[in-house]
């Protein structure tokens, strides 16, 4: 079995930091709270989270095509005041990708309805995105996320006190 090599690039406060410290990008938002890295070869996606408020977070997604030495801004939640061309959904939640082009986020919105879960899937290194609304999660918020093939899983967790306290839902992505 082959070892996965380590991801080209890691995270100190709001920058991306090469193996040899200098800053590659620095996230444009006002503040980080906490940032995770994932690496498929030389393809690297960042997620940057930056706290809640008003029903929203504060999130930047970030890809490298070219391990790590130029990135692209694509997701965001725009009521902070970072514009990019797609968002995840008030909140953002697990992700994973896959390969050099596919890359899954599972966002939720508390304040619609009973609170709502969607996955935002790009599979062609985000130039595009599709949303993907998931009725059967209404009143959830996700907590995991796996991909074989086309199909997508999803469990979640209830934010209501009553009913069943989790629910895995998969749906297939083309």
């Amino acid at each position: 079995m082959l070892a996965t090599p380590p991801c080209p690039v890691h995270i100190v406060g709001k920058r991306i930091v090469d193996r040899h410290g200098h800053t590659v990008y620095r996230d444009p938002g006002y503040r980080v709270l906490a940032a995770q890295v994932k690496c498929s070869g030389r393809t690297v996606w960042v997620l940057f989270h930056g706290g809640a408020a008003s029903s929203q977070e504060a999130y930047v997604g970030v890809r490298s095509g070219d391990g790590g030495r130029t990135w692209k801004l694509l997701l965001s939640e725009p009521y902070f005041g970072v514009q990019a061309p797609f968002t995840i959904d008030s909140y953002s939640g697990p992700w994973t990708i896959v390969g050099q082009n596919a890359a899954y986020f599972v966002g939720w919105c508390p304040a619609c309805g009973y609170g709502t879960v969607s996955l935002t899937v790009t599979l062609d290194g985000g130039r595009n995105f599709h949303r993907y609304k998931i009725p059967e999660l209404t009143g959830f918020r996700g907590t995991s996320i796996r991909v074989v093939g086309d199909d997508v899983t999803i469990t979640a967790k209830s934010n209501l006190r009553t009913g069943p306290r989790r629910r895995t839902v998969t749906i297939e992505v083309h």
